[in-house]
Formats: structure tokens, C-alpha cells, sequence
């Protein structure tokens, strides 16, 4: 290669990262911004109430007295008003950031992201696996905003939570109907607790994912 094709590829490597840089000195100074902070911490909540549920649900069948299913119902109660606080969240957003035509704002921001260049600066803390599931989500829904615009992706987030709120619903009969047969039904806690271990890879990220966007000068 050339001298000027060397150098070429050296400024190329010295400008990635630029937006991403100054995203995260916003972030750093501002910090993650409501509502979308809020969401994130919604789900994040999701994941660990699944955590605590299925330790409560293990314990349960080893001892199964009033108290241990009492501890399990709570968890169900806990876990299913967080989720419906993150889809009323959604819903509100939606109407104003319709009323405020936020939604254009963002779109144009959407499409001016560099995509590459933000992941450069945030797999710097993020990639500590050889599956670097945060990055990637993070990617996937820049692409998917960039598409199909950032409205639908939070249409497609709120059809996501709705989801979330069934598989707990599924959760919630599976132990019931489980505690009046005596019949253990695993499959369905692991593959619930699972839904819900997954949700903050998808929508704690949603605040990562905006803020760039909300951020980007």
C-alpha cells in the first residue's frame, strides 16, 4: 500500500469514534434523561424480580407452606405492576412526543447517526463476551430506527412489553395450576424466567439507544 493510502487509513481510524465521543460527554454530564431513564430501570426491574421469583418458586416446592406461596404471589404482584407502569409510560410518551412532533426531530437525528462510529466508543465497556449482546441490540435498534423510524420502534417496544406482561400471566397460571395438581411444571418457569432475564438486553438499552439520539449535536 501507499504512503497516502497508510495515511488515509490513519485518519480514517482517528476520526471513529467522534460522534460517540461527544455523545458520551453529554451523557457524563447530563446524564441518561426521563422518561427514558425510567423505562430502563422498568425493565431492568423485570429481570430482577424474575430472578427473585424463581428463587421463591424453588423454595416453594421444597417447602410448600402458605408462607412460601404468599412470597411467591407478591413477587407475581410486584413483577406485573412494574410492567404495567412501563407500558402506561409507553403510551404516554407516544401521545406527546405526537403532540410536540418529537418524533421528526428524532428521525433526522436517526438518520444522521453514524452507527459504526457510536459502537466504536461504546464497545469499549460493553465487550466482555464473545456474544456482545449489548452492542448488538444497541446496533439493531439504531438499524431498526433508521428504517423504520424511531416511533415505530417504540411502537414495536410497547408490543414487546405486552409481551412481557403475557409470558408473566403464563408464569403466574403455570404455578397455580402447579400448586393445586402437585404436578412440577420446570419447563415454564425456565422458559419465563428466561423472557424476562433477556428484557433489559432489549429495553434498558432503549435508554442507551434515544439518549444518542437526544444527544447527538
Amino acid at each position: 500500500m501507499c504512503d497516502e493510502g497508510r495515511a488515509g487509513q490513519r485518519l480514517t481510524g482517528a476520526a471513529m469514534g467522534v460522534q460517540g465521543e461527544r455523545i458520551f460527554a453529554a451523557i457524563a454530564e447530563r446524564g441518561f434523561p426521563d422518561p427514558w431513564a425510567t423505562l430502563g430501570e422498568h425493565l431492568s426491574w423485570e429481570s430482577a424480580h424474575a430472578v427473585h421469583l424463581k428463587a421463591a418458586i424453588d423454595q416453594a416446592r421444597k417447602d410448600p407452606t402458605p408462607d412460601a406461596h404468599g412470597r411467591v404471589t407478591r413477587l407475581f404482584d410486584r413483577k406485573a405492576a412494574n410492567l404495567a407502569d412501563a407500558a402506561e409510560l409507553l403510551t404516554t410518551v407516544l401521545a406527546e412526543y405526537d403532540q410536540s412532533g418529537m418524533w421528526a426531530l428524532l428521525d433526522e437525528r436517526a438518520a444522521r447517526l453514524d452507527i459504526d462510529d457510536v459502537s466504536e466508543r461504546w464497545a469499549g465497556g460493553l465487550v466482555a463476551h464473545p456474544f456482545p449482546i449489548a452492542l448488538l441490540s444497541l446496533q439493531f435498534n439504531w438499524r431498526y430506527m433508521k428504517e423504520h423510524g424511531v416511533r415505530a420502534f417504540y411502537e414495536m417496544t410497547g408490543r414487546y412489553v405486552r409481551d412481557l406482561i403475557s409470558s408473566n400471566t403464563r408464569w403466574r397460571e403455570a404455578f397455580e395450576t402447579e400448586r393445586a395438581t402437585g404436578l412440577l411444571d420446570r419447563v415454564t418457569t425456565v422458559e419465563c424466567d428466561l423472557v424476562s432475564e433477556e428484557a433489559p438486553m432489549h429495553c434498558d438499552i432503549c435508554k442507551k439507544t434515544i439518549t444518542a439520539l437526544l444527544y447527538l449535536d
